[in-house]
């Protein structure tokens, strides 16, 4: 058995006629927030109950849908300010991330960049620096241990040095 079909008609008892009007009421602005949601679609729905009391409903809000209807060019120009203003934000993550990018390619950059010449300048420079270590490596434990001292750390330290100068060749210096 299916749903059974009912005249229309005005009814004519108030108390029925008023729940009536605020079960169907509710049922319109069920459907209207369907079709909206679904076919996205802007719904406005005003009712006027027997009291002479407006009902409305509207997706979003029933006087932006009225003002809408009124004067369609303001909608226009909110959705494509709207389109505009995410195709900006989609542009500054894409300039932030190059950002990034650059900053840690510039942070790698150091030794990547260097000629030739330049790495093996550098590669004396550390060389020096390395030897400089040890000695003050040497000169540490002679103070620490006096008592142990042998002759080769006397050797080592009476010997002649090397220190780099700026150009990276290595002048001597001691006794």
């Amino acid at each position: 058995m299916g749903p059974r079909k009912i005249e229309i008609k005005r009814i004519e008892n108030s108390i029925e006629r008023k729940a009536t009007f605020l079960r169907l009421r509710d049922d319109i602005f069920k459907k209207a927030d369907a079709l909206a949601k679904l076919c996205h679609v802007e719904v406005a729905v005003l009712v006027i109950s027997p009291t002479n009391v407006p009902y409305t409903y509207g997706n979003l809000c029933f006087n932006d849908v009225v003002e809408h209807i009124q004067n369609p060019s303001a909608s226009s120009k909110i959705v494509s300010l709207m389109k505009e203003l995410e195709c900006i934000k989609e542009l500054e993550e894409v300039w932030t991330k190059r950002q990034q990018r650059n900053h840690e390619k510039s942070n790698m950059k150091g030794i990547v960049d260097l000629k030739v010449e330049d790495l093996v300048a550098l590669k004396g420079k550390l060389e020096a620096f390395q030897v400089g270590l040890k000695r003050k490596i040497v000169e540490i434990e002679d103070l620490s241990s006096p008592s142990m001292v042998s002759k080769k750390t006397k050797k080592r330290r009476q010997g002649p040095s090397f220190i780099p100068d700026r150009a990276g060749k290595c002048i001597r210096f001691g006794p």
